[in-house]
């Protein structure tokens, strides 16, 4: 049962103590002008994609992370947010992921489209993999949605993911992962099978069973200083 697992990250040491929940009306950003400061998205949407890159960047600095979303926290958490975009190629990943189907499409025995479940399988996990087999944390954008409505990128997710492990004798992959949706909770895992990727393979959350059809690794840039929030 081949797995490993980053030293020293567990997710109720070195993820956030709160939710990632904020109360409607919450700018993500405010933008200084001549009239005043402009509000622009709404926090009430989740911030886990800064949650998850600033849950890094702390490992890596060694700092244990505040207990509350102070406003210094908060706006560290939304600049982080952004960073986890990677605009605007990571924004055009989830629109493209969303758009396809579970399983590949063939005609005539040739293959014409490959499917969210072997992008997953194929090319995301063997880097996913790589990067825990050499004791880094990895970003993981969760495609949840399955729409041609670019409005419905809400409802994806980011997780961090921080060990694994492998059953070949079933194919199944076990990945553990800090949520920010689930503080302080160290059991949480994605479970998928690896076998035949080109059939459809939803991915099992342990908290919200088969609610993810595929997962790829988010680039991530530590940054040059330990983060700050005064």
């Amino acid at each position: 049962m081949p797995s490993a697992t980053v030293p020293d990250f567990v997710p109720s040491r070195n993820g956030f103590a709160f939710p990632n929940w904020f109360p409607p009306g919450t700018p993500v950003l405010e933008v200084p002008t001549p009239l005043g400061r402009i509000p622009i998205g709404d926090a009430n949407g989740g911030v886990c994609g800064g949650m998850v890159f600033a849950a890094m960047d702390l490992h890596r600095f060694d700092i244990v992370p505040p207990p509350e979303a102070t406003p210094p926290v908060f706006r560290y958490l939304c600049h982080r947010l952004i960073d986890s975009f990677n605009l605007p190629f990571g924004v055009l990943k989830y629109y493209d992921w969303m758009r396809r189907p579970g399983s590949s499409r063939s005609f005539g025995g040739v293959k014409v489209q490959e499917g969210l479940s072997y992008l997953t399988i194929e090319n995301e996990w063997p880097r996913i993999r790589a990067s825990l087999d050499a004791g880094q944390t990895v970003a993981l954008g969760l495609v949840k949605a399955h729409s041609f409505n670019p409005k419905e990128m809400g409802k994806n997710h980011q997780v961090l993911a921080y060990a694994y492990e492998t059953f070949e004798a079933s194919g199944d992959i076990t990945i553990h992962i800090y949520d920010p949706n689930y503080p302080l909770e160290d059991t949480a895992t994605l479970i998928v099978n690896i076998q035949n990727p080109d059939a459809e393979r939803p991915v099992i959350h342990s908290r919200e069973g088969p609610s993810v059809r595929g997962f790829f690794y988010t680039e991530y840039r530590s940054p040059a200083d330990a983060p700050t929030f005064a």
